[in-house]
């Protein structure tokens, strides 16, 4: 009997499609504008990096110079809160990896401190110059468009797939390679394959969701500890290599346990990609895949 994708709850239908996040696009700027906390800023690039994948897959199905103007005129704003993000999240894992008093962290946290503040003086000019009426007429001139293709539709199952595709072939170059950038540019692929299931395949979503977001976190993690690493380099050379070399040790085991985790799902019996694979191969029936039949995908 074939087992089927369950039905996305009420709740799940109102957080898709174009026209939600780009009305939450303006609600959260509105928010951001009087709280510039960390989950703020967060929650308003989210939005942004939604309504700016859905415009790159839609311009594929529908094309039209909307899209365009959509991408052009949130570039600003996103990549601006991209990078106040980043030296948030920098705080965050100096704060954890080292312990109150230590000379790294006191250095490392002052110095943050300092780029966080510049950063937010370019978020919040970046967020002054974000012109919300116009974003709210496209937004219903592009609804209709962004409508051509009902949800779960084959055009959007094929860019999924090939999304997929293209983050196995990522993640066998990182494995192989094992640099920083390939893991980079696999999270990048990822990212990729979990924002066209999460958006135009919301009953494939609703099954995969944990699964995706894990691995996700996880590579999310290991580029942040990265960056981490060579802010570090860059910043702490005047410190003593006595108390410097143990938060490279930290950020080092802290690394390989989440690729660790990372190759345990994506590379076992139960592998993932293998899992998400077998999704696309009967339309919208998900039937079960015996251990052999797996083995031979």
């Amino acid at each position: 009997m074939a087992l089927t994708f369950p039905s996305p709850t009420g709740s799940s239908e109102k957080r898709i499609g174009l026209q939600y996040w780009m009305d939450r696009v303006v609600e959260l700027a509105e928010v951001v504008h009087n709280s510039w906390g960390a989950d703020q800023v967060h929650d308003l690039r989210v939005a942004l990096r939604r309504c700016r994948t859905m415009a790159d897959a839609l311009s594929d199905v529908n094309p039209s110079s909307g899209w365009r103007r959509l991408r052009k005129a949130s570039r600003g704003l996103f990549d601006a809160l991209g990078e106040l993000r980043d030296a948030q999240v920098e705080r965050a894992w100096v704060k954890k990896l080292g312990a109150p008093g230590d000379p790294v962290r006191k250095h490392m946290l002052r110095l943050l401190s300092s780029k966080e503040h510049k950063l937010r003086k370019g978020a919040e000019k970046a967020l002054d110059e974000f012109d919300c009426k116009n974003w709210r007429k496209w937004a219903r001139k592009l609804q209709s468009k962004a409508e051509l293709f009902a949800p779960e539709s084959v055009v959007f199952q094929r860019q999924a797939v090939a999304s997929l595709n293209e983050a196995v072939e990522l993640y066998g170059r990182a494995r192989r390679g094992r640099s920083r950038i390939a893991w980079h540019r696999l999270r990048i692929g990822l990212k990729r394959f979990r924002y066209v299931v999460e958006n135009f395949l919301p009953q494939r979503y609703e099954a995969w969701a944990e699964d995706l977001k894990r691995l996700q976190d996880l590579l999310g993690d290991v580029h942040d500890l990265d960056v981490l690493r060579t802010e570090i380099r860059l910043h702490c050379s005047e410190l003593r290599p006595g108390v410097v070399a143990p938060w490279f040790e930290r950020i080092e085991a802290e690394r390989k346990a989440r690729l660790r985790e990372f190759r345990s799902k994506a590379a076992d019996k139960e592998s993932l990609w293998l899992v998400w694979r077998t999704g696309f191969q009967w339309g919208h029936e998900l039937k079960p895949v015996s251990l052999s039949e797996r083995r031979t995908a």
